[in-house]
C-alpha cells in the first residue's frame, strides 16, 4: 500500500512539474485557416491575435489558400518548429484527417474550430449549431410567406458537401423547407468552396426558373457575388418593394450587415465565428499552464437570428456589426 501511495504522489509531482514548466515557458500555438477570402475567417485571426497577446502566448496564424495540401504542410511546419498546439479550421473534414493524425504521432494536441476532422484524435472542438443555423433561415422564410400557398420557389447556393459546417446548415434548411407544403426548392447548385462562383450560379438559376423569390446562402461571403448578379439581371430591389427577392443567409459578417441597414437583406442567422480561435487558445493556455482540460470535447454554439426587426436591440451583439462601424469610422 505504502508503493502505491508514493506512486501515486510521484505521479501528481511529475504533473505538477510539467504545468509548472508550461507556466515558465513560453507557449507557442500554430493556427491554419481556409483563406483570408471569408471575413469570418479575418475576424477569427484578429480575435485569436488578440487573445495570445492578452494571454501572453506566441500565436502564428497562416492561411492555406482553399488549398487542402497547403494546409497539410502547414501543419506540417508547426510541428516541426515545435509548436505546443495546433489549431485548424479545415477546408476539407475527410482530408485534414492525415494531418490530424501526424500531429498525434508528434504528442502535439489539436483543437479544431469551425469544421470537424473526420478523424485523428481531437483534443477540443468548437464550432456552430450549424443544422439549426440553417433550419432558422428557414423557418424564417417560412412565416414571412406563411399566408402564401406557393409555391414559393427557392435558389440555394450549396458548398462543397465534404465541408461539414456548409453541408449541415444546408440539410438543416432542406430539413424545415420540407414541413412547409408551400415552400419549393428549384435550383441548388454545388459552387464548390469558390467565391466567384456565386455570380454565375445566380445568372444561371434566374435564367432557369425566372419566378425565384428567396435565396438561401450557407456562407454570407457569396453574398457579394450574388448581389452583382442580381443587379445585372434586373432584380435587385429593396425589402418594400413588391418585387423584392428574399435573401437568407449564415455568417453575419459586414456585408450582410451593410445590405441590411440599406433595406435590402432579410435575414442572418449570426455565428460567434469570430471567437472560435480565441476560445481555443484560451483551451490550450488553460491546459498548459493550469493542467486544465475543457469539460466537454465538443461545443456547439446557438447562432444568433438578425433581421431588420431587431436589428437595433441585437446589432452590438453581432461580430459583423462591429466590423462595418470600424471599416466606416475609417472612411
Amino acid at each position: 500500500m505504502r508503493k502505491v501511495i508514493l506512486l501515486g504522489i510521484a505521479v501528481c509531482f511529475v504533473v505538477a512539474l510539467g504545468v509548472a514548466a508550461f507556466a515558465e515557458k513560453e507557449i507557442h500555438i500554430g493556427v491554419t485557416v481556409p483563406g483570408l477570402f471569408s471575413p469570418a475567417f479575418v475576424e477569427m485571426k484578429r480575435q485569436g491575435e488578440l487573445k495570445a497577446q492578452e494571454l501572453g502566448v506566441k500565436v502564428t496564424v497562416v492561411s492555406a489558400e482553399n488549398d487542402i495540401d497547403r494546409q497539410f504542410e502547414q501543419v506540417r511546419d508547426f510541428i516541426a518548429a515545435g509548436v505546443d498546439g495546433i489549431v485548424i479550421t479545415t477546408i476539407d473534414s475527410h482530408g485534414i484527417v492525415k494531418a490530424v493524425e501526424e500531429a498525434n504521432k508528434a504528442g502535439v494536441p489539436v483543437i479544431t474550430v469551425d469544421r470537424k476532422s473526420f478523424g485523428g484524435e481531437v483534443f477540443y472542438h468548437e464550432e456552430t449549431d450549424n443544422f439549426n443555423a440553417g433550419r432558422l433561415c428557414a423557418v424564417y422564410v417560412a412565416h414571412l410567406f406563411k399566408d402564401n400557398p406557393g409555391p414559393i420557389e427557392i435558389f440555394i447556393e450549396r458548398l462543397d458537401p465534404s465541408v461539414d459546417s456548409v453541408e449541415d446548415r444546408f440539410q438543416g434548411f432542406m430539413f424545415e423547407v420540407s414541413q412547409w407544403p408551400n415552400l419549393k426548392v428549384v435550383a441548388a447548385p454545388n459552387l464548390g468552396m469558390d467565391v466567384g462562383k456565386a455570380f454565375e450560379a445566380t445568372i444561371n438559376a434566374f435564367q432557369a426558373n425566372p419566378n425565384i423569390k428567396v435565396i438561401f446562402l450557407p456562407g454570407e461571403p457569396w453574398l457579394s457575388g450574388t448581389v452583382s448578379a442580381l443587379k445585372q439581371l434586373g432584380k435587385w430591389f429593396p425589402r418594400t418593394d413588391p418585387n423584392h427577392i428574399v435573401m437568407v443567409g449564415v455568417d453575419g459578417d459586414q456585408f450582410a450587415v451593410e445590405n441590411m441597414i440599406e433595406g435590402y437583406y432579410d435575414f442572418s442567422a449570426v455565428q460567434a465565428i469570430d471567437k472560435f480561435v480565441a476560445n481555443a487558445i484560451e483551451v490550450f493556455v488553460q491546459y498548459f499552464r493550469e493542467g486544465k482540460k475543457p469539460p466537454v470535447k465538443e461545443r456547439y454554439v446557438p447562432v444568433l437570428g438578425l433581421c431588420p426587426e431587431n436589428f437595433d436591440f441585437i446589432k452590438d451583439r453581432v461580430w459583423g456589426y462591429r466590423v462595418y462601424m470600424e471599416q466606416k469610422g475609417k472612411q
